[in-house]
């Protein structure tokens, strides 16, 4: 819930055939391989101080501008609750009738 660059955590995925092989993590600094392919182009990516200073920038770039845009549209808005009130009688218990309230479509999830 913030626009501060410093609270966003940015990731790059690659992927092949669903399987991810390759992610850059802004809380890591640095490219992660995963499989033979993945960690052979980490290690060659990480080693070039030109593509890593370029994928700090992506953050900045890509995640403030959005961010902000996201912020606004999304996250300060809210949705009114569906609301469903009814009595049923509880299972085994003691009492003749329990008020049940369920909600539903809210956003966001805190009540």
């Amino acid at each position: 819930n913030s626009t501060e660059l410093k609270d966003i955590h940015y990731i790059y995925s690659h992927s092949y055939n669903k399987v991810e092989f390759l992610r850059s993590d802004s809380n890591v600094g640095k490219y992660v391989g995963f499989r033979e392919f993945g960690m052979k182009n980490a290690e060659r990516w990480n080693n070039d101080p030109h593509v890593l200073s370029w994928r700090r920038a992506q953050k900045e770039m890509f995640c403030h501008h959005n961010s902000e845009v996201w912020y606004r549209k999304v996250l300060l808005r809210s949705v009114k609750p569906s609301v469903r009130l009814h009595s049923t009688a509880p299972p085994g218990g003691h009492h003749p009738a329990m008020l049940v309230c369920s909600v539903y479509d809210f956003y966001p999830k805190q009540i």
